[in-house]
């Protein structure tokens, strides 16, 4: 039976935080925020929020800090940044990012406050009087922000970003690097993760809490439909509770070290670690594989299964199989998704409803039926396919390759359960709707919202 979701909480992003798109073509102006994070800013144990924007849809240029009434925490950068563009006379404006960017809301030096990561325009960059090049992380920096007043804790500007761009032998490979992802790790065997690692083109590179490049790691995979995951996975691949690097084609031990580097076929767009059966994993979508820490298979559907695995992802989707599930977006940017177990037997095949981009795959602990649900914007699926789950209230999803309902899985109503996060990076308003209408005497406050690597490390889009 398909069921309404209940709307929690409507959150408008601050006037001072939104940008205008002037009316063209028939379209009326549009108000919009940019891409969002989220994560306890304050230390009230509520979810806070961060809105950032980027020149040319690349390089972060203005963040925007509010709380969950929709008031403003602080703001830093230029909103409406304009520049010329290297190479040509094109002028350069700031928009919401092309794809979600360096940006983390996490407690990067475990000084009991959240802190904001983030790859950052330099302060010559955010004058507008110098010209860049938005292929190449020349005039970027690495900041550290105070989650509570924007404040900077830590800059760096390493000379390895002067080597990360998207050129390759004077060619262009802009699919494999517009996917800039900070992903917080645990390198360095502290007592809670203190690192992270950036893919930048075909450059990987780790850095420590105080902004010190750890290592840094060359791909030889970069060309369109061969080039390694868009996004990097992280996880504790061989039980030294340190963590590993799942980039498709390779693996990498905690300190750079490859443990494998080998062709496993096209479209290795999105990869996982998890735990498959009894033992620890990368999970790839193409192909719909899953190899050990030592690169060899555990599973294989193949290539004539998964031609174009978009997007994958992993939870108890079926009461009555064995173990947990893939789902896998198997045909590209199309609503096509497939249900396997870990036998690699299929289970189910479907399609979710159409959205603008055909992807932004999620696994939601919806509510109390002891399964997971799956979410392709914006609805929930159950295993078998259904639609199980409205979400009533949402506008129409603006379009475009970004404009459709990105979402973040999280506790943030203190329950049991999951709640969903949902916004449009070209809109200027936020919703969250959980399982059933929330009982308490205060529905304003809830000091139980946890950060975890589902929303630190979010995946948003493969």
């Amino acid at each position: 039976m398909n069921k309404s979701a209940v709307l929690y909480q409507k959150i408008n992003i601050p006037e001072l935080f939104l940008s205008h798109s002037p009316a063209a073509d028939g379209l009326a102006a549009q108000a919009w925020g940019g891409d969002i994070r989220i994560g306890d800013l304050t230390g009230d144990g509520q979810v806070d929020f961060v809105v950032y924007k980027s020149l040319a849809g690349i390089k972060p240029c203005f963040i925007g800090a509010f709380d969950l009434a929709g008031q403003p925490l602080w703001s830093f950068g230029v909103k409406d940044l304009e520049t010329m563009e290297a190479r040509t006379s094109n002028k350069l404006r700031t928009t919401s990012p092309g794809r979600p960017g360096p940006v983390v809301v996490y407690d990067i030096d475990q000084d009991g406050k959240s802190e904001v990561i983030c790859l950052f325009a330099d302060t010559d960059l955010l004058s507008g009087n110098t010209a860049t090049d938005p292929w190449d992380m020349s005039q970027m920096e690495l900041l550290i922000l105070e989650g509570q007043t924007g404040e900077i804790k830590h800059r760096a500007k390493p000379e390895v970003l002067e080597q990360c761009n998207a050129y390759i032998d004077g060619e262009l490979h802009l699919s494999n690097y517009v996917h800039h992802r900070l992903m917080v790790a645990n390198f360095s065997g502290n007592s809670q993760a203190q690192d992270f690692v950036v893919k930048l083109g075909n450059h990987i590179l780790a850095f420590n809490y105080r902004l010190e490049l750890l290592w840094q790691y060359e791909s030889r995979w970069y060309t369109y439909s061969k080039h390694a995951a868009y996004i990097l996975a992280v996880g504790d691949l061989d039980g030294d509770e340190l963590d590993e690097v799942n980039g498709g084609h390779f693996g990498l031990d905690n300190d750079g070290t490859p443990l494998w580097e080998k062709d496993l076929g096209l479209h290795l767009d999105a990869v996982l670690i998890d735990q498959w059966e009894d033992q620890p994993a990368a999970i790839m979508s193409g192909g719909g594989q899953v190899l050990n820490r030592n690169g060899q298979h555990l599973l294989k559907l193949g290539h004539e299964v998964v031609p174009h695995g978009q997007e994958v992802r992993y939870g108890k989707l079926c009461a009555d199989i064995e173990g947990r599930q893939l789902v896998i977006r198997y045909n590209g940017h199309h609503p096509d998704l497939l249900i396997a177990d870990y036998r690699g037997q299929i289970l189910s095949r479907f399609q979710a409803d159409e959205s603008p981009n055909n992807t932004g795959l999620e696994i939601i602990c919806w509510d109390d039926r002891g399964t997971d649900l799956i979410y392709s914007p914006a609805a929930l699926y159950d295993g078998t396919g259904q639609k199980v789950v409205t979400f009533p209230g949402l506008p129409p999803p603006s379009g475009g390759k970004m404009g459709w309902y990105h979402c973040f899985p999280a506790n943030v109503c203190g329950n049991d359960r999951e709640e969903v996060i949902l916004y449009d990076p070209y809109r200027d308003t936020i919703f969250i709707y959980t399982a059933d209408r929330v009982e308490s005497t205060n529905d304003q406050y809830f000091s139980s919202y946890l950060h975890t690597p589902r929303q630190y490390n979010a995946r948003l889009i493969d």
